[in-house]
């Protein structure tokens, strides 16, 4: 059956005259009333007829996309940054933090291709959780070619980025692509086009050495509560969210008593003498133990704090998670505890920090007796 959207309108005894559209299709009718109303009198008459069937005439195209699965012009010249800005806003799962970061770096990769000029950055807020942009990127100019190029940049040395992470970062530009096109802002999948291979299950996350971890604590810092918080990231396994949120209600008897952000599971353990003393003075039980400054402020203070450490490696916050979990592996302790420290659902994710204890399994054959023959 076909559609039709017919203009009508509605006569009141006033002589008002309300607009509506009387829409049918497949067989299916409704009525839609739309915000135009014409007096007895008006001036603005013909004005507001032409606007009325505007108004039909777009909404009359939209049905049409909608069941031709088209894609109408209107969403073509949609703002891509804008509308993954309006994502960024309105997400509220856990994996908000690569999203946005995936969008950072998209910026960036744009700003290299020239493709935009200027970046504002981020304000670092929850009003505003992003930077803005001085040019648009309609959706009709999001090709194949940009994305494959952004891919590119990600697993590219401008980056900055490392093992698993730029792989993660496309994987969620990839889904708000996919979801675009599902709404039918996009004419074709575009980033389905681009080939993203997960990688190897061995991680390659830089981590800190005990020995390291001993330098850093000898070392000065611009900012001595990212220095407290990072180390004991090191010696707890919590993320960089986890320690934003953690208060002193969830410390109790020098046990850490609390949750992961990212799934909700409840880690409780013991805590060890140089995390107990990283705490200091107990405070009021909803009184937040670390008062950390931006993400971008605490990026800096470990990268300068690595620089006079004489440490050549590339750490983040969620390093110390891992160095928790590589510390644990070669003292020997088995997965499945390590598992439960992390808050991980299973031993799977566990199994990635077994790459770093090769170096260890090659020193431990070095060391075997040599036997007179």
């Amino acid at each position: 059956m076909g559609i039709t959207v017919n203009l009508r309108w509605l006569k009141y005894d006033s002589g008002t005259q309300s607009a509506y559209l009387d829409i049918i299709n497949n067989g299916i009718r409704k009525k839609e009333f739309i915000d135009i109303k014409i007096k007895k009198g008006d001036t603005k008459k013909k004005e507001k007829k032409l606007k009325a069937e505007a108004i039909r005439t777009k909404r009359h195209n939209a049905i049409i996309d909608k069941k031709y699965e088209l894609v109408s012009e209107d969403k073509l010249n949609v703002d891509f940054i804008q509308y993954y800005q309006v994502f960024l806003k309105n997400y509220k799962k856990a994996g908000i933090k690569k999203y946005r970061y995936a969008y950072e770096k998209f910026l960036l990769f744009l700003k290299e291709e020239g493709l935009i000029k200027k970046i504002i950055a981020t304000p670092d807020n929850l009003l505003q959780p992003y930077s803005t942009v001085d040019l648009r990127l309609p959706f009709k100019e999001l090709t194949k070619e940009v994305c494959q190029g952004y891919k590119d940049y990600l697993y590219g040395p401008k980056s900055g980025l490392t093992g698993e992470t730029p792989y993660d970062y496309y994987k969620r530009f990839k889904a708000l692509v996919n979801r675009a096109f599902e709404e039918r802002f996009l004419l074709i999948n575009v980033s389905s086009l681009v080939k993203l291979k997960k990688p190897e299950g061995n991680l390659e996350k830089q981590i800190l050495t005990k020995n390291e971890l001993q330098v850093l604590a000898a070392t000065p810092i611009g900012n001595e509560e990212v220095k407290r918080a990072f180390l004991f990231a090191c010696f707890t396994g919590l993320g960089e969210k986890e320690i934003r949120l953690l208060t002193w209600k969830e410390v109790v008897d020098d046990r850490l008593n609390t949750k992961r952000a990212k799934n909700g599971i409840k880690v409780s353990f013991k805590l060890s003498k140089t995390a107990i003393n990283l705490l200091g003075k107990y405070g009021p039980k909803d009184q937040k133990v670390f008062r950390l400054p931006s993400n971008v402020a605490i990026a800096k203070n470990l990268k300068n704090w690595m620089k006079r450490a004489k440490i050549d490696k590339h750490i983040t916050f969620y390093c110390g998670r891992h160095s928790f979990a590589v510390m644990h592996l070669r003292e020997g302790t088995n997965l499945k505890t390590i598992s439960k420290l992390m808050g991980h659902k299973s031993t799977v994710p566990t199994n990635k920090y077994l790459n770093y204890l090769d170096a260890d399994k090659d020193k431990a054959i070095e060391n075997l007796p040599d036997l007179a023959l």
